[in-house]
C-alpha cells in the first residue's frame, strides 16, 4: 500500500469512528430528549438563511479590513523608524489584551454614543481592529522570515523601500504565513458570533431567538453549528488549495 492510499485509509477510519461515536451519542440522547427536526430547522429556514447571510457579510468585510490593518501594522513593525514600531506595537498590545466582547461593547455603546453607528458597522469595526492585531503579528513574522540576503540583493540593484516590500517581502510573507492567516480568518468567522450581544441578527442571535420561541434549543444550536462549520470548512479547503497553488517547489 502506497503512502497516498494509506493516508486515505487513515482518514476514512478516523471519520468512521467519529460518525460512530456521534451516532451512539444521538441514540442515547434521543431516549430522554424529544427531537423535533421537522419543526427546527425547516420551519425557520428563512430566518436561518438571513442570519447566515449577515454572518457572511460581517465576516467578509471584517476579513478584508483586518487584512489591510494587519498588513499596514505588520509593515510598520519591521520599519527602520522606531516611532512606527512603537505605535504598531502599542496597537497590538492593546487589542490583543482586551477581550473581543469588551471591544464590541466599547465600540457600539461607547463610540456609538458619540456618533450613530449600526450594529453591523459596530461588529465589523470591532472584529477588524481585534483580528487585525493578530494578523499584524503574522505578517511581521512572515516579513522577518525572508532571508537577509534577498533584502541586501534588492537594495544592491537599487530597489527602494516601497518596491522592496511590494515585490520581495510581502509576496513571500503571504506565501509562508498562508496557513496562519487561514486559521485567523476561521477564528474571525467564529468570533463574529459575539456580535449577538449587540442584537445583530447574525447566526447565533437568530439561533437563540428560534430556540426561545420553539423550545427546541438543541435542534436550533445544532443547526447554527452546521452553518458555521460549512463556512469554516470551506475556508479551510480554500486555504489548503492556495497553499498547494503557491507552494515553493
Amino acid at each position: 500500500m502506497n503512502k497516498l492510499n494509506k493516508n486515505y485509509l487513515q482518514k476514512f477510519i478516523a471519520y468512521a469512528v467519529l460518525i460512530f461515536i456521534l451516532t451512539v451519542f444521538y441514540m442515547e440522547m434521543s431516549k430522554t430528549y424529544p427531537f423535533n427536526w421537522q419543526r427546527v430547522p425547516f420551519k425557520y429556514m428563512n430566518l436561518y438563511l438571513q442570519g447566515f447571510y449577515m454572518t457572511l457579510k460581517i465576516s467578509v468585510f471584517s476579513v478584508l479590513f483586518a487584512l489591510i490593518i494587519g498588513i499596514i501594522f505588520g509593515v510598520m513593525k519591521t520599519s527602520k523608524y522606531q516611532i512606527l514600531k512603537e505605535f504598531a506595537n502599542t496597537y497590538t498590545t492593546i487589542f490583543r489584551n482586551i477581550p473581543l466582547l469588551v471591544i464590541i461593547l466599547i465600540v457600539y455603546y461607547g463610540i456609538g454614543s458619540m456618533i450613530e453607528i449600526s450594529a453591523t458597522i459596530g461588529a465589523i469595526v470591532s472584529l477588524s481592529l481585534f483580528e487585525g492585531a493578530y494578523i499584524s503579528e503574522i505578517i511581521r513574522g512572515g516579513i522577518e522570515a525572508v532571508s537577509k540576503g534577498q533584502v541586501e540583493a534588492a537594495k544592491t540593484i537599487g530597489l527602494n523601500t516601497f518596491y522592496l516590500y511590494i515585490d520581495i517581502l510581502l509576496p513571500q510573507a503571504f506565501r509562508t504565513t498562508l496557513p496562519a492567516l487561514t486559521g485567523q480568518f476561521i477564528s474571525l468567522v467564529k468570533d463574529s458570533s459575539l456580535a449577538s450581544v449587540i442584537a445583530l441578527q447574525e447566526l447565533t442571535m437568530v439561533g437563540r431567538q428560534i430556540a426561545t420561541s420553539s423550545f427546541a434549543s438543541f435542534e436550533s444550536y445544532i443547526t447554527v453549528a452546521i452553518f458555521y462549520f460549512t463556512i469554516t470548512a470551506l475556508l479551510q479547503l480554500l486555504g489548503k488549495y492556495f497553499e498547494r497553488r503557491f507552494a515553493i517547489i
